[in-house]
C-alpha cells in the first residue's frame, strides 16, 4: 500500500512517522528526511493480503512529527499529529450499509461528539463506532454497539476528552463505523472537528495583574527599608 503525502503548511515536518491501521492489524514507516512545505514524499505500508471478511475497508493513518527541538534534559520534543484515512475495496465490491454525520463539538475538557447514523440501503444494521484522534484528544467512551433503523436517523454520543491537547486549536478525528451483520465488511466514514476552547479557570486571566501587584508590594516594602536605614 503506497500512501502520498502532501505538506500544505509552511514549516518542514521531519522527520515524519506514519501508521497505519487495517482491521487489527498495524505497520509504521518513517521518512527520516520529512517533507518540505509544498512537497510531496510517499511510504509504502505493507499489510496482508487476505482480510477475515471481504468488502469494503477503512485504513486509517496517524502522521506525527516534532514542531521543536528536544528539551535538554533528554525528554521527546513537542509533537504534532494528525489523523487521515483511506478506504479501500478488498476481496469484494461493496457499497457503504451507513452514512456517517459528525456534529462539531466545542470542547473545554470532556463532552459528548455527537456522530449521525442512517442506513444506506434501506435495512437495518448493528454497527460499531471507532473515534480515531491525534495527540492529546482522546476518547473515554465510543458507546458501544448502535442499532441503525431501516428508515430514520440515530445519533450516538462519543464521550471526549482534553489530554494535553492545545487550547484554541482545531483537532481533527476520523470516525469509523463498522457494520457488524451480514458476510461484507461495509465500513463507512466521515471527519469532525473539535474546537478547544480556552481555558475557563480565572487565575491564568488574573495572572499578569497579580505581578503588578507582587511588583508593587516589593517595591513599597524595597522603599520601606531604605527609609527605615537612612
Amino acid at each position: 500500500m503506497t500512501v502520498v503525502l502532501e505538506n500544505k503548511g509552511d514549516l518542514k515536518a521531519q522527520p515524519l512517522s506514519v501508521e497505519g491501521q487495517l482491521g487489527a492489524e498495524r505497520r509504521q514507516e518513517r521518512l527520516q528526511g520529512g517533507v518540505a512545505p509544498g512537497a510531496t514524499e510517499q511510504v509504502v505500508l505493507r499489510f496482508p493480503l487476505e482480510v477475515p471478511r471481504p468488502g469494503l475497508h477503512a485504513l486509517t493513518l496517524l502522521l506525527e512529527w516534532p514542531v521543536g527541538p528536544a528539551p535538554p534534559d533528554g525528554t521527546l520534543p513537542p509533537t504534532a499529529s494528525q489523523r487521515a484515512f483511506l478506504v479501500l475495496t478488498l476481496g469484494a465490491l461493496a457499497e457503504p450499509a451507513v452514512r456517517v454525520t459528525v456534529a462539531e463539538l466545542e470542547l473545554e475538557t470532556s463532552g459528548p461528539l455527537s456522530v449521525g447514523l442512517e442506513s444506506a440501503d434501506g435495512a437495518s444494521h448493528r454497527v460499531s463506532l471507532g473515534v480515531l484522534t491525534p495527540r492529546g484528544l482522546n476518547v473515554l467512551d465510543a458507546g458501544g454497539e448502535v442499532i441503525v433503523p431501516a428508515t430514520g436517523r440515530v445519533n450516538a454520543a462519543v464521550t471526549m476528552l482534553r489530554a494535553g491537547a492545545p487550547r484554541e486549536s482545531q483537532q481533527g478525528v476520523v470516525v469509523v463505523a463498522t457494520v457488524l451483520d451480514g458476510d461484507l465488511e461495509r465500513a463507512a466514514v466521515a471527519t469532525g472537528v473539535v474546537n478547544l476552547t480556552r481555558d475557563p479557570a480565572l487565575l491564568p486571566g488574573l495572572r499578569p495583574a497579580l505581578w503588578l501587584v507582587a511588583a508593587g508590594l516589593l517595591a513599597a516594602a524595597a522603599y520601606a527599608e531604605v527609609r527605615r536605614l537612612c
